[in-house]
């Protein structure tokens, strides 16, 4: 991990109009306009605003804590993560500078930073960012930043490609921080994301989604974990006994078999991950589930140049944007 470029940060607290300046040994940056420092701590340079909303800094901690207690990378993310940004191809980031919009632990930024990209920010406002930024520490073109995705503490258009897989749902406002990730990339830049579709989980909006945010998202993830393993077990045996023979292991989706596009997809994984799953599910005090035709009207306020949707394990969505040149 090296120090990012002076002149792709801005204070958060200030705005995008304050670039940051640098500053001496012990605070490498500091902000001329509001006269904030800004500090450096086991790779990871902390540039969250001063004020967090309540809600978001209760998301925050459930999964930092989430994350941090499935602290392990496996070769199959690679493959998931090439699954999750089609029809982008490692290819496409070398040379480029790349905002991974919630990086979480790390799992993709890894990837991303072996696929030749000059400067990768992988952006968390968890304490998961401290996990992205061991498992990259080789990496001189990683730049991890602790930082809320709402107040971004980069310049407009200071990257090329802007990454955002599974956390825009996680938002106080989707919206913004859409814009906001927009608002970061270059001209002719592009922008991939994956979030929770509406279509094909009616029955998690209407029977699991109450419980979370009655129940569940009350609950510390350090506690939830344990309380959750029978179903965790439950939906593991179904996994392996059922929906990964009858689906071929994810690669066709069986009529009579609910949520088989999905729970045929994951039925490849070992338990950790299973496990982990539910617990995303389950922890947050936030989570939206978007229709494919409100992040269609979102892409064209942008505008973009161009824009592709795509339906993934009919419960899900991908988008790929390119911003006009």
């Amino acid at each position: 991990m090296t120090l990012p470029p002076v002149d792709a940060l801005t204070c958060p607290d200030c705005g995008p109009g304050a670039p940051l300046v640098p500053g001496d040994s012990t605070t490498p940056f500091r902000c001329p306009r509001c006269g904030r420092v800004f500090f450096s701590s086991r790779g990871v340079l902390d540039l969250a605003p001063g004020d967090i909303p309540e809600l978001t800094r209760d998301t925050v901690s459930q999964f930092g804590d989430s994350w941090s207690s499935h602290e392990y990378l496996a070769p199959y993310q690679e493959k998931q993560f090439l699954d999750w940004i089609a029809p982008l191809r490692p290819e496409d980031f070398k040379g480029r500078s790349v905002l991974e919009a919630g990086c979480g632990k790390g799992r993709h930024t890894f990837h991303l930073a072996g696929y030749g990209a000059d400067h990768v920010y992988p952006v968390d406002l968890s304490s998961a960012v401290l996990l992205a930024a061991d498992y990259t520490k080789a990496f001189p073109n990683v730049h991890p930043l602790r930082a809320n995705l709402l107040r971004l503490p980069l310049a407009d258009a200071s990257v090329d490609v802007a990454v955002c897989l599974g956390v825009l749902h996680h938002l106080q406002d989707p919206r913004e921080g859409l814009k906001e990730l927009w608002r970061v990339l270059r001209p002719g830049g592009t922008l991939c994301l994956w979030v929770y579709g509406r279509e094909g989980n009616g029955w998690i909006v209407h029977l699991v989604d109450p419980v979370r945010k009655g129940i569940t998202s009350r609950i510390p993830a350090k506690i939830l974990r344990p309380l959750l393993l029978p179903l965790s077990l439950t939906l593991f045996a179904a996994l392996k006994l059922v929906y990964g023979p009858f689906t071929r292991r994810g690669q066709r989706p069986v009529g009579w078999l609910p949520y088989s596009a999905y729970l045929g997809y994951i039925s490849k994984f070992p338990f950790r991950e299973v496990e982990h799953i539910v617990l995303d599910h389950l922890c947050p005090p936030i989570a939206y589930y978007l229709s494919g035709p409100q992040i269609e009207a979102w892409l064209a306020e942008l505008p973009a140049a161009k824009s592709a949707l795509r339906w993934h394990n009919r419960n899900s969505w991908n988008a790929v944007a390119v911003k006009p040149g």
